[in-house]
């Protein structure tokens, strides 16, 4: 045996030997990408931050607060070279866009394939007004309808729904910020506004956002715009916008009188398929474990469940899908 073939053979029995006595692997730090900061995402990403501090070995994370999906995708678009390292928040539509090439995506998701980790949360959508003669969306002819920021998500699903309904171009349509939009709301200088709440998906809980908390706090005469469940599906069906519809059952959210139909978008912990699984799986067996911590954040975070993080999810990655499974939480 050559001295080159004997040194090559001891580092592989050194390399075992090691891996053997278990040594400590080898240190990862994630970054983070939320979305904008006092939504409550950045904020339960803050405190996984302090998860994996506490409890992991070798990872770690920073949570970013960024401007939201579209960036978040556009920037994993154009990182590949951080894909190993990269977690970001996403939705369903900002895909669905770049799948149009649709600006900022004229390219559209280049190699990027998007894997999941865990649910981030389900915003539900309203219209929701004080206006005695605005009872549903046919109603709103005229108006001065408020949607938030012209280059979100959010926006851009209800501008579909108008166009759906055949109001869209009827209204006196502003982008606002949505703290405006409740301030607007409150002092009448918009008589229609785009509003959300959270949802636990797996056990339908609503949980409360500070805009709608506001409107209630008033005790002015605020309710839900009506919006039939046939445009709902015209507007996912036909105009091909990727949103879940749901019923909500009278009494479950805050000035609601009647059932309603509504639409959720599901947004999930993004990474890029070729995530590497012990990473993957690290992270989402400490946050299983330790929800309780993640559920203190408040905010959107209070209505986290064990059963929520993988709910609905049809391409988890493969490391959460072990985590998962030994959690008990999805069927092997």
């Amino acid at each position: 045996m050559t001295r080159l073939v004997r040194f090559a053979v001891a580092l592989i029995l050194a390399g075992a030997s090691a891996a053997a006595l278990g040594q400590p692997r080898a240190p990862v730090t994630l970054t983070h990408l939320t979305a904008p900061a006092g939504i409550g995402e950045y904020e339960w990403g803050l405190t996984i931050d302090r998860i994996l501090a506490k409890q992991s070995t070798w990872l770690r994370q920073r949570s970013q607060p960024t401007q939201g999906y579209i960036y978040n995708l556009r920037t994993a678009i154009d990182g590949s070279a951080n894909w190993s390292t990269m977690v970001f928040n996403m939705d369903p539509v900002s895909p669905w866009l770049a799948s149009k090439k649709q600006p900022p995506f004229e390219n559209g998701m280049g190699k990027l394939e998007l894997r999941a980790l865990m649910n981030a949360t389900w915003p539900v959508w309203f219209l929701v007004t004080q206006s005695p003669e605005v009872k549903s969306v046919n109603d709103l002819a005229g108006r001065r309808v408020a949607l938030g920021p012209k280059a979100g998500t959010a926006s851009l699903m209800m501008e579909e729904t108008l166009k759906a309904a055949g109001v869209y171009d009827k209204i006196r349509l502003q982008h606002l910020s949505f703290a405006d939009i409740t301030n607007g709301l409150l002092d009448g200088t918009i008589d229609v506004g785009l509003a959300n709440l959270w949802m636990n998906g797996a056990n339908n809980k609503i949980g409360p956002t500070q805009g709608m908390i506001n409107l209630q706090a008033s005790g002015k005469p605020f309710r839900y715009v009506v919006i039939d469940r046939p445009i709902l599906e015209k507007t996912r069906n036909e105009r091909g916008v990727p949103y879940r519809i749901l019923r909500i059952p009278n009494g479950t959210m805050p000035l609601q009188t009647r059932e309603l139909d509504a639409y959720a978008n599901p947004d999930y912990v993004a990474v890029h398929k070729d995530f590497p699984q012990a990473t993957a799986y690290e992270y989402v067996r400490l946050v299983v474990r330790h929800l309780d911590e993640v559920n203190k954040t408040g905010g959107i975070a209070s209505i986290f469940t064990r059963e929520f993080l993988p709910f609905g999810i049809d391409n988890l990655h493969p490391g959460a899908v072990r985590a998962y499974r030994e959690a008990g939480l999805l069927k092997r």
